[in-house]
């Protein structure tokens, strides 16, 4: 074996496996200033819970009944399991986490978000999980037919 050769095979195993490492859920390292944080609305938002506002930071997800509400009807963790940019200029990211208050509390469950490329609108559609994490049981596209489907407008 050649020394370039004896370099590349064991640079191409630590390539690789660093790449699949980052496959695993929770691996995404999220910016401070994600896309998808802030304050989205819609007061005609009529998906299966009916939020208004949902308020998304690094530290999780707040759901208001209302827009003026201060207090949020249910919350919870999430972790940007990963992240792309598609041929038009959207942002879509899959997400898992947890809810820690509300009526679904206790309740797991996986996303699938599409911020428009002006990142102005939100449209995303969930899973509801049984047991742990399965990166099969993303919802395969956003479906505005889904009982799940949400859409919502960044706040100014």
């Amino acid at each position: 074996m050649t020394v370039r050769r004896a370099f590349l095979v064991p640079a191409a195993a630590l390539l690789i496996l660093t790449l699949l490492g980052n496959c695993n859920p929770g691996k995404y390292d999220p910016k401070p200033d994600e896309e998808i944080y802030g304050i989205w609305i819609n007061d005609k938002n009529y998906n299966l819970n009916g939020f208004q506002k949902t308020v998304i930071s690094a530290d999780g997800w707040k759901n208001y009944t209302n827009i003026s509400d201060s207090v949020p009807w249910e919350l919870g963790t999430s972790q940007i399991d990963s992240k792309w940019t598609d041929s038009e200029g959207n942002i879509w990211y899959k997400t898992f986490g947890m809810a820690t208050g509300g009526h679904a509390k206790g309740a797991k469950f996986q996303t699938l978000t599409k911020l428009s490329r002006s990142l102005t609108v939100m449209e995303t559609v969930a899973r509801l999980r049984l047991g742990e994490f399965d990166s099969n049981n993303y919802p395969a596209e956003i479906d505005p037919n889904d009982d799940s489907d949400a859409v919502y407008y960044r706040a100014n």
